[in-house]
């Protein structure tokens, strides 16, 4: 009696452990939930909170997945405060666990390398960033092949790296990359491609192909129009694009009649 009695409390206790371990989990992944919530919202300050929150619950209980999710957001919140140290710090923990507890392709390994991509690249470590953003494109080509709109992404981020460390040629070559398959996923209307677009702008236009950097901010200020409609704000942007290179050509007239359709666009 005496030993059923021990093995009655053995479960019991364990059963009552199990439901904290679920509650537990269960409060890590609505504080994930809540944070992402506050996000979209555009309120960073309390999404840090709550992925804060939903990393620590997590990682005490491992729930390896969201941890990863929690911190990574952590780290892309603060990458945008410009607060890269503390920003590394949650993403080098996000990727410790993501490498050593989840399958080497999961997705969310490929956004904790774009992350650390940012901030690399950020602090001028262009190397480092490029790594970064390539160990993601694997992971990425791996799962989702070719024609995705991730993939893409990843190619688009690699063109804007070598942008600024100053590699036109590699730069293009990714984002023209970058453009295709957009075009195949998206139409070559679409808003995606748009950053394909003034991607290939800004390279040719540091490159001094002016006339081929027309092109492709044209093709972007198109698409806007045919998205936003004449006027909106937000071909501001490309007009300015427009103008800045019709300046650097000696075309004056034409850089001041964009800068002028830049001027007139509905205020933020």
């Amino acid at each position: 009696m005496q030993l059923i009695r021990i093995a009655f409390s053995v479960c019991v206790f364990f059963a009552v452990l199990n439901q904290l371990h679920a509650q537990t989990a269960s409060s890590a992944a609505l504080y994930c939930g809540k944070a992402d919530d506050f996000k979209k919202n555009m309120q960073p300050d309390s999404a840090l909170v709550y992925y804060k929150k939903a990393g620590i619950e997590s990682g005490n209980f491992g729930e390896h997945e969201l941890f990863v999710h929690a911190y990574t957001q952590v780290g892309v919140i603060l990458t945008r405060q410009d607060k890269y140290d503390e920003a590394r710090i949650y993403l080098d923990s996000a990727l410790s666990v993501g490498l050593h507890q989840l399958d080497s392709n999961n997705l969310l390994i490929a956004t904790t390398y774009i992350s650390l991509g940012v901030v690399c690249a950020a602090e001028e470590n262009y190397e480092q960033s490029l790594i970064y953003h390539n160990r993601s494109l694997a992971i990425r080509l791996r799962v989702l092949g070719e024609n995705s709109s991730e993939v893409a992404t990843s190619y688009g981020n690699i063109g804007n790296v070598y942008l600024r460390s100053k590699e036109f040629d590699k730069s293009i070559d990714a984002h023209r990359r970058a453009m295709k398959i957009r075009s195949v996923v998206f139409g070559d209307s679409s808003v995606q491609i748009i950053d394909s677009y003034v991607g290939l702008g800004n390279a040719f236009r540091e490159q001094k192909e002016y006339d081929s950097s027309l092109v492709y901010f044209q093709k972007a200020l198109s698409n806007k129009v045919l998205q936003r409609g004449e006027g909106h704000k937000d071909l501001k942007r490309h007009y300015n694009n427009i103008s800045a290179v019709y300046m650097l050509m000696g075309n004056r007239v034409e850089g001041e009649l964009y800068k002028s359709k830049a001027d007139s666009c509905l205020k933020e």
